[in-house]
């Protein structure tokens, strides 16, 4: 009885042994993450929005006003735009309403609530 006992004991440690050596490999990634985070990394989806914001704005504001202004970035919600005189800014102000609903009707995952209108060089 000894014997099974001590065999019993001697099984049940080398098990233990073996659990806390195992080594687990993790799952491994769905590939669509990955791309997620490749893409975020290099900032591929930031450039992409830009390109559809500018995009959106051009068609948005119209052959005329679009030649003299450009889209810039969107931060909270507000895009910044950039015009070539006073009198362009002061158009768009007045207008700003309008472009705002029609820029949420091309670009709807932008989401953008406000426009910031500067004078500057274009780019």
């Amino acid at each position: 009885m000894d014997a099974s006992r001590d065999n019993d004991d001697e099984l049940q440690s080398i098990c233990d042994d073996i659990r806390r050596r195992q080594r687990y490999r993790p799952a491994p990634k769905a590939i669509a993450d990955v791309l997620s985070s490749l893409l975020a990394r290099r900032g591929y989806a930031r450039e992409r929005a830009v390109a559809d914001c500018r995009a959106a704005w051009r068609q948005a504001a119209g052959t005329k006003l679009a030649e003299h202004s450009c889209a810039g970035n969107i931060r909270r919600g507000v895009l910044e735009v950039t015009v070539r005189n006073s009198a362009v800014a002061q158009e768009l102000t007045f207008l700003k309403k309008k472009l705002l609903q029609e820029l949420n009707r091309l670009a709807p995952d932008q989401s953008i609530r406000d426009l910031r209108i500067r004078v500057g060089e274009l780019g």
